[in-house]
């Protein structure tokens, strides 16, 4: 409807087994039809007949043409990809594909079907991200061929694109959304450029890697100091012991060491859990008067012992009283391409200590914590038991007490600055000020008792791109009628272009909604559409202190017409609430005639940029004609809505000019509202 410069257009579907399913038509109508029609179904195993459904579509569009996939699924049918590819190339044809979901795992046909026909694939679990594909043909299909044979490459940059959020209108020819120099896109008339702190959050890292299907290290080896002041130590590493073992999924077998002063070499290897146990248990502290201890050489037997790829905690309170042997200690942990990580608890005999087990550490890849508290042992071993399991990595092993005990952030988090056009408040005119009045809004929450009054009156364009918006009305026109306490009766009016006068007004449900089905969408070849002609019938019929609400996504081909529609409305006492799913013909077309007749009224306008958002309006419509919500808090954007259902109170304020004289009142011109929430 928006385009001139296809020839024709052709509609395919595919699923499994395959059957024929395919419209070649320059019109409109015939078209709309065919996709009417179509309704899922069946598909219960994953793969799909994609590329027969793709070759059809080929063979009957014409050279130079552009084919959109929607799917979820891969294709069943690899074995004809070559002759599809062929034929694309054959007739210069661009294929991109839409793909909402996990194409059964694989889906490697796309891309490859794609990157050759210089198309695009996009990928995301969201469905309702066709709205952006859809809204970004039907924006740029009339600006020309090239638009739509090179869309963007990125589902950001088409979602910025699609939604008019670009900064420049003028750099859309290069179909990425890049944030142009401050005088190469001006503010509109009557906004001013302001700077907006942002905060934007990512995650810190990604989440694990799942535990591998089999052991990848060697052996996970404890070498423990047990001399007479490592009690506390030891005892920690036996209470915890059995639980490390149960929740390795990474080590093939352990290593137990222990050393004192004399050494006497003391280390086992097993993978016999209970084996690993009963050696722990008999490890008593004792001796070791004097501080420095035999470290070194309880590193290097156990090390000899364990297998390659280990990683080796060793617990200790003291320096090595052979640290000579530091560098061949060093040496063997290479060789073994294994890690060594101490846990040292106590001042390591203060000036006797020269570095050795940083040094050794460093060498092996590992890392060297030191407590100031033995009470700390237990988290040491609650994040062995961890890394042990695959959680974390033994890269992350903690350096300090700090790093210890306090949680790494999921998400970490930066202010970024951008500008935005803000609509500049208007001066006073001479002799007033302004003032800002604030008042408690607490919108639905339940409102005082009503009574009845006025009709409820939905006005909607019925053209060719407004299918999902009539046929959401449809789906919850009973229920709102339902719920309806606040008006008498019902007013439903329809428009599209050419204008035939089409309203009802009926307080019978039956006929409500016998009137409503045979409500379609068709036509509608240019945008604009005679909005202002239908909200004229409307009013005429309607009851007085109605609401009405107008689903559109186009601008006013009548325009010329607001100040009487709006003194039509004003004369009755009507407030007009505007539902704009679309861009409404864009800024060159949409001349804000809907807001400018809105605020007349009292009323407001919402902008939508995702027709699936429709269904949630439409359930705040239903709860304000119930008196659980007041249409005088009807909510301007999709994300203001979701905080009023929040049922949340805020502090609003209002800014208006108020005269300086005493005696002459206030004249209160409209203001701009600010909402702070708390």
């Amino acid at each position: 409807a928006t385009s001139g410069i296809f020839d024709k257009y052709v509609i395919g579907t595919f699923s499994d087994p395959y059957t024929s399913h395919v419209v070649e038509s320059d019109d409109v109508a015939t078209i709309n039809t065919f996709v009417s029609g179509i309704s899922a179904s069946a598909g219960g195993d994953c793969p799909e007949m994609a590329l027969q459904g793709i070759r059809e579509v080929a063979q009957r569009v014409s050279e130079g043409s552009v084919i959109f996939v929607f799917t979820d699924a891969s294709s069943k049918d690899l074995d004809l990809e070559s002759s599809v590819q062929d034929l694309l190339l054959s007739k210069n044809i661009r294929l991109n594909v839409m793909a909402t979901g996990s194409l059964c795992g694989k889906g490697e046909e796309f891309t490859r079907l794609t990157d050759a026909t210089s198309g695009t694939i996009y990928k995301t679990p969201n469905k309702a991200d066709v709205d952006y594909v859809m809204n970004y043909i039907k924006n740029f299909a009339k600006y020309g061929i090239r638009f739509i044979r090179g869309m963007p490459t990125t589902l950001i940059d088409l979602k910025e694109i699609a939604n008019g959020t670009c900064s420049c209108r003028s750099i859309v020819e290069n179909l990425v959304c890049i944030p142009p120099d401050e005088d190469e896109c001006p503010c509109p008339e009557g906004y001013e450029r302001v700077e907006v702190r942002k905060k934007v959050c990512r995650l810190c890292r990604p989440p694990p890697p799942p535990p591998p299907p089999r052991p990848k290290f060697g052996s996970l080896g404890f070498v423990i100091d047990h001399s007479g002041s490592m009690g506390s130590e030891i005892s920690a590493v036996k209470a915890s012991i059995k639980a490390i073992l149960a929740a390795n999924k990474l080590f093939k077998d352990y290593v137990i060491g222990k050393f004192n002063d004399p050494y006497k070499k003391g280390v086992i290897r097993s993978s016999n859990k209970g084996t690993i146990v009963s050696f722990l248990n008999a490890i008593t502290a004792t001796g070791g008067a004097d501080c420095p201890e035999y470290s070194m050489s309880g590193l290097r037997d156990a090390v000899k012992l364990a297998k390659k790829r280990s990683v080796i905690i060793m617990f200790t309170d003291a320096s090595a009283k052979d640290a000579g042997m530091k560098n061949m200690v060093a040496s063997l942990f290479k060789d073994k391409k294994s890690r060594l990580f101490v846990v040292a608890t106590g001042n390591l005999c203060g000036r006797r200590y020269s570095k050795e087990y940083h040094y050794v550490a460093k060498e092996s890849g590992g890392a060297v914590i030191s407590l100031s508290s033995k009470s700390f042992v237990s988290d040491v071993l609650s994040f062995i038991k961890k890394a042990a399991a695959g959680d974390v990595s033994f890269d992350e092993f903690p350096k300090d007490e700090h790093e210890l005990t306090t949680p790494k952030p999921i998400h970490c988090c930066s202010i970024t600055v951008v500008r935005r056009c803000k609509k500049v408040k208007l001066p006073c005119p001479p002799g007033y000020s302004r003032v800002v009045m604030r008042q408690k809004v607490c919108p639905m929450l339940p409102q005082c008792p009503v009574r009845r009054a006025g009709s409820l009156g939905f006005i909607i364009d019925d053209s060719g791109s407004m299918g999902a918006e009539i046929f959401a009305v449809k789906s919850q026109i009973t229920s709102i009628i339902s719920k309806n306490v606040r008006f008498f009766d019902y007013v439903i009016g329809r428009f599209g272009d050419p204008y035939v006068k089409n309203v009802i007004r009926s307080a019978d449900e039956s006929e409500i909604l016998d009137f409503m089905g045979d409500i379609t969408p068709s036509g509608g070849a240019d945008c604009p559409e005679f909005a202002m002609s239908a909200l004229k019938d409307a009013a005429m019929l309607a009851r007085d202190y109605s609401i009405f609400i107008l689903f559109t996504d186009a601008a006013a081909k009548d325009s010329h017409k607001l100040l009487s529609v709006a003194a039509l409305l004003n004369s009755k006492n009507i407030k007009l609430f505007v539902v704009a799913t679309g861009t409404l013909c864009g800024p060159k077309v949409y001349s804000e005639e809907f807001h400018d007749l809105a605020s007349r009224t009292g009323g407001a306008v919402m902008t939508l940029t995702a027709k699936t958002s429709i269904s949630e309006v439409l359930e705040f419509i239903g709860m304000a004609a119930s008196g659980e919500a007041s249409f005088h808090h009807f909510p301007e954007s999709l994300s203001e809505l979701r905080k009023l259902k929040c049922k949340k109170c805020w502090v609003q304020e209002v800014s208006t000019c108020c005269c300086h004289g005493i005696g002459d009142g206030c004249h209160f011109h409209h203001g701009h509202h600010h909402h702070h929430h708390r």
